[in-house]
Formats: C-alpha cells, sequence, structure tokens
C-alpha cells in the first residue's frame, strides 16, 4: 500500500463491511445511518490499534471463532469478564476470560497420540493455557 492513509483504509474498510450486508437479507445498512457511523467514528491518533481492533471485532460477530481469537490476540475490545467465573471450573477464576477451548471427548478418544503431542507442545489442555499465538 502506497497511496492513500491509515484513516481512509480505516474508513473505506468499515464502509466495505456495511455495504456488504447488501448481500443478506433485509439486512441493507442505508447509506445515511453507515455515513453517520463513519462520521462519528474516525481513526483517532494514538488509538489506531484499538480502534482497528474492536471494528475487526464487530466485522466478524458472524464469524464467533475469528471475533473470539481477535480478542484474545488483541486484547480488544475492552470487554468486561464474566465476574462468577465457572465455579465447578477452578481453571476459570472470577473476572477472568477464558484463553482456548479444549479438546472435546471425541477427538480425545480417536486422537490420542497427536492430542498429547500438541498439548506437550503448548501446554496443559486446560481453558487458561494461552495459545503460542496469545501471549500477555
Amino acid at each position: 500500500i502506497t497511496t492513500g492513509s491509515a484513516a481512509q483504509y480505516f474508513s473505506d474498510g468499515i464502509k466495505a463491511n456495511m455495504d456488504h450486508f447488501v448481500a443478506y437479507e433485509n439486512s441493507t445498512i442505508p447509506a445515511a445511518d453507515r455515513d453517520a457511523y463513519l462520521t462519528a467514528n474516525p481513526l483517532a491518533p494514538g488509538t489506531e490499534l484499538e480502534q482497528i481492533n474492536t471494528q475487526y471485532w464487530i466485522v466478524s460477530f458472524l464469524n464467533g471463532p475469528e471475533a473470539f481469537a481477535n480478542f484474545r490476540r488483541s486484547g480488544f475490545p475492552v470487554l468486561t469478564p464474566n465476574p462468577y467465573g465457572q465455579p465447578n471450573n477452578p481453571d476459570v477464576p472470577n473476572g477472568t476470560f477464558i484463553r482456548r477451548l479444549t479438546y472435546p471427548t471425541s477427538e480425545l478418544s480417536v486422537n490420542t497420540d497427536n492430542i498429547n503431542d500438541a498439548i506437550s507442545l503448548q501446554g496443559d489442555d486446560k481453558l487458561s493455557t494461552r495459545l503460542w499465538w496469545d501471549k500477555p
């Protein structure tokens, strides 16, 4: 990319996503609403990573695993963890987020050797274990 500004790319990306909703039945976002959103949410200096990752999280709402992965990777948007945690699972204390999904029992029963190899490389098969790309 050799032309344009980050602010323009940010705005163009949001616009393209909103315009794409025409592909979903009864989901068109009127241009006036789109433009009002863009005017109210310009890219602000010093908050670029937060804004870009927050918008990406919004864009990914139809792809939950991607939204979850980007949130874990970037820390944005700033979300409030479940204050109650999982009382029956001490691996997820109150006020924290899970960091990954554990392997399902069905996978453990048919792919034990490979699962054990993966666990030996990435860490315990716990909800709080960070993946290789999810480091603080």
